[in-house]
């Protein structure tokens, strides 16, 4: 099945003084954004207020300075190049298979992270989540609770056992998180790879929801620049095998992206409730998504229809949210408002950190992650037209960044549920340089995706990330 994209007719006329001031304009913000992002770094290297309390050695970024290249890493820059190449042949056409390209690029991302990986030449950062039971770092120093108590022992108890957590993730998310990787380890007990390849394929399937969310916020050619751009950023690729959070990503981003559908213009009581209905089962996994239900609040407000449909769709929303978390507590006897509650009882205070210097680190290092192209692209849409899903996404990151109990840094762990939005306001930017240009740039879009998969590759081979 074949959809069409939308692009412009190629010709040849030349570009026009509007087209050039566009031009000017978004170079403009890269050259903005990207000396703001490298003096912030500048200062952050040498600030002793910015490594205050924080197990890194060059913040904004959480993880330490260890410049690691070996011969593995060659596989990550012929991969960047295929990527690019591959990008510049989609860029042109007019047709593309839209199934089989979104499912092929989260392959690609899958090799893409695997090769990021193994930039250091250690394998065992295939599974660094999974080998953290010692250290107590990570959820699976966990898992014996849930081998002892069964599944519903220990969600049920959850809110009382937080004197019994080894790992701190434990206290700071619900359960759901120690359960899923006891079942994995219940499915393959002595291999550790299968288990990191079932979280890996898991991340790697935001893709999907990417391209749904940009298809139905800025079209189907904004969709594909979008999902191009994702799937060479150095959040996904870096996390991929690293952390929870990436799971949670695609967890989150599925949710937004029925929302999205459901609570838009033309939205569907169905779709919004059935967007309620699986934000509210991920719950048993985040509390994030307390951010993706603040972004569908607003998202539905600001667009412009009669207020009893808008009324009408967020009450079908809310009540599938509720049908979810009801029937979290009839099948696990899981009740997430008792885990919140002792979760905020037992956050890990961090006096340490400078709540003035992480005000600016978290969005700098979020926008980090999201590589150059992104950054600079997103935020001159942000700037320059004003998506109302920006709007609506931005102002509850923005209150999660002035409130002092969310815990300082790690935001682009943390913060990867947001990064399709971002991809999505970036894809809409490209869409409208090629539409005010009056051809297809599929060179542009090739250079685009090449510096974005080199940020990935050169943070790797600087920095041990962890988490």
């Amino acid at each position: 099945m074949k959809e069409g994209v939308e692009a412009p007719t190629d010709h040849v006329d030349d570009e026009s003084e509007a087209t050039r001031n566009l031009n000017h304009r978004v170079l403009f913000a890269f050259v903005v954004v990207g000396t703001g992002l490298f003096l912030f770094d500048l200062f952050s290297a040498n600030s002793r207020v910015a490594r205050r309390g924080i197990a890194a050695t060059a913040p904004p970024i959480y993880g330490y300075l260890r410049p690691s290249f070996t011969s593995w890493g060659f596989i990550s820059v012929g991969l960047a190049v295929i990527a690019a190449g591959g990008a510049y042949l989609i860029a042109q056409r007019e047709q593309i298979r839209v199934r089989f390209f979104v499912v092929s690029a989260s392959a690609f991302l899958l090799s893409f992270a695997a090769s990021i990986a193994m930039i250091g030449g250690d394998p065992t950062r295939f599974v660094d989540p999974l080998l953290r039971i010692k250290s107590s770092a990570d959820y699976v120093a966990d898992i014996p609770l849930v081998t002892r108590l069964g599944v519903r022992g220990f969600m049920a108890g959850y809110p009382h056992l937080f004197s019994s957590f080894k790992s701190v993730h434990s206290t700071t998310h619900p359960p759901g998180a120690v359960v899923f990787l006891s079942y994995l380890k219940r499915a393959w007990p002595h291999h550790l790879i299968p288990r990191a390849l079932v979280m890996a394929v898991l991340s790697c399937l935001v893709l999907i929801p990417t391209y749904f969310i940009a298809r139905k916020l800025a079209g189907r050619r904004a969709a594909i620049f979008a999902v191009l751009l994702l799937a060479v950023a150095p959040a996904p690729a870096l996390f991929t095998f690293l952390s929870m959070d990436a799971v949670y990503a695609t967890l989150l981003a599925t949710a937004a992206a029925i929302l999205v559908w459901g609570l838009g213009k033309g939205g569907r009581p169905r779709l919004a409730f059935l967007g309620g209905l699986v934000l509210g089962l991920v719950s048993v996994m985040t509390y994030a998504v307390s951010f993706i239900a603040s972004f569908a609040v607003l998202w539905a407000l600001m667009n412009r229809r009669p207020w009893k449909e808008t009324v009408r769709l967020l009450l079908y929303a809310f009540i599938g949210g509720l049908v979810a978390i009801g029937l979290l507590w009839a099948v696990l006897d899981f009740n997430l408002f008792a885990s919140y509650r002792a979760s905020l009882q037992h956050i890990p205070k961090v006096p340490l950190r400078s709540y003035p210097y992480w005000i600016f680190g978290n969005p700098a290092v979020w926008l980090t992650f999201a590589a150059l192209p992104i950054a600079a692209l997103s935020i001159h849409e942000l700037l320059e037209h004003r998506p109302l899903y920006l709007l609506a996404l931005f102002i509850p990151l923005l209150i999660g960044d002035l409130a002092k109990g969310v815990f300082p840094g790690e935001t682009e762990r943390i913060g990867q549920f947001a990064y399709p939005f971002l991809a999505t306001a970036a894809g809409a930017s490209l869409v409208r340089l090629e539409s005010w240009s009056g051809r297809r740039r599929p060179a542009l879009v090739g250079g685009l995706v090449l510096l974005t998969a080199s940020t990935a590759i050169v943070i790797q081979s600087l920095y041990f990330v962890y988490w």
